[in-house]
């Protein structure tokens, strides 16, 4: 197909501002259409495009922000939230979420409507209310507790439980997020068990969801980064998450990530022997610093529940009274 340099040129522009395209030349837009057509171009949204190897080379996140801050530019005065929000404000949200939102072909966008009123085929209204929106990157969003407020009405329990922890994990007072929840009415069930739940003291997503997965399987909520001295070596150790039983014995669960063993950052460049090597010295430390049982997860092991509530109820992890 014949280069069209226009197009490329706005193609790289868009690119290089991390943002899909949105062309308001016809010619570019009909050589769009055509390389659409021809598979090298994507069209997440009508009017958005992007080429389709920098769309896939990106991660459910970073397609979610290109395509908003595409958007902005179509519409500069619309307020996202919800999903979107998260995603521009670098909350914690996992894969799967925002798969399912992209997936959906909508975005939550702010109205003095009530919720869903108005909806059209790309868009999720969402009624203005408390908190005021702010500026990042170009892209008009929630403010950070009035996004936690949305995603623990609109999401899955664990997922947002990642969000509201994070917030929270940021600074931000759970009053806060109450009060940008009950502006608009009575806040429901679901958010409520949110708040009751959400923590600041958890440090990642993984965690904010490992703790999500503890509640749901009817566990005791656990204390949270707990710090041990290993009476032999005197070196101190901070775990995930800890439960004291009534006959005395601690127990602790340390979730495992994928990253830890591949992240340069985390390795300090260390072997995965080494690395497996001063994890066993960890486990031998604590077991030092009183510590009855160690039970480690992966966060593979958070999608399956079943298999999740089998292993920590053999390790003797209380549950919820």
């Amino acid at each position: 197909m014949r280069r069209h340099a226009a197009m490329e040129q706005q193609l790289d522009e868009a690119e290089a501002a991390r943002r899909c395209l949105h062309a308001t030349d016809n010619g570019v837009r009909q050589a769009l259409m055509r390389r659409r057509r021809a598979g090298e171009i994507v069209s997440p949204m009508p009017g958005l495009f992007i080429r389709r190897t920098t769309w896939e080379a990106l991660t459910p996140i970073e397609q979610m922000c290109h395509l908003v801050r595409g958007l902005a530019q179509i519409h500069p005065d619309w307020v996202f939230g919800g999903v979107a929000a998260a995603c521009i404000l670098g909350l914690w949200i996992d894969y799967h979420t925002v798969k399912e939102a992209l997936r959906s072909g909508k975005v939550d966008v702010m109205c003095t409507m009530r919720n869903g009123k108005g909806d059209s085929r790309h868009m999720h209204r969402i009624r203005s209310g408390a908190g005021s929106c702010i500026r990042v990157d170009g892209v008009k969003v929630t403010t950070p507790e009035r996004t936690a407020a949305d995603c623990a009405r609109m999401l899955p329990f664990d997922a947002a439980m990642q969000v509201v922890c994070c917030v929270l994990h940021n600074g931000v007072e759970l009053t806060s997020i109450i009060g940008c929840a009950a502006h608009n009415g009575e806040i429901g069930k679901a958010p409520r068990a949110v708040f009751q739940y959400a923590t600041p003291l958890v440090e990642n997503g993984g965690e904010a969801k490992a703790l999500a997965r503890f509640v749901q399987c009817g566990f005791a909520v656990p204390q949270m980064q707990v710090v041990f001295v290993d009476p032999q070596t005197g070196r101190t150790y901070r775990v995930d998450f800890l439960w004291l039983c009534t006959d005395g014995a601690i127990i602790v669960v340390e979730l495992d990530g994928l990253v830890k063993y591949t992240d340069p950052q985390m390795t300090k460049g260390r072997s995965l022997g080494g690395i497996i090597d001063d994890e066993r010295e960890r486990v031998e430390g604590l077991k030092r610093a009183g510590v009855h049982t160690v039970v480690r997860i992966r966060m593979e092991d958070l999608n399956n529940t079943a298999m999740l509530q089998r292993k920590l109820r053999e390790a003797g992890v209380p549950v919820r009274r």
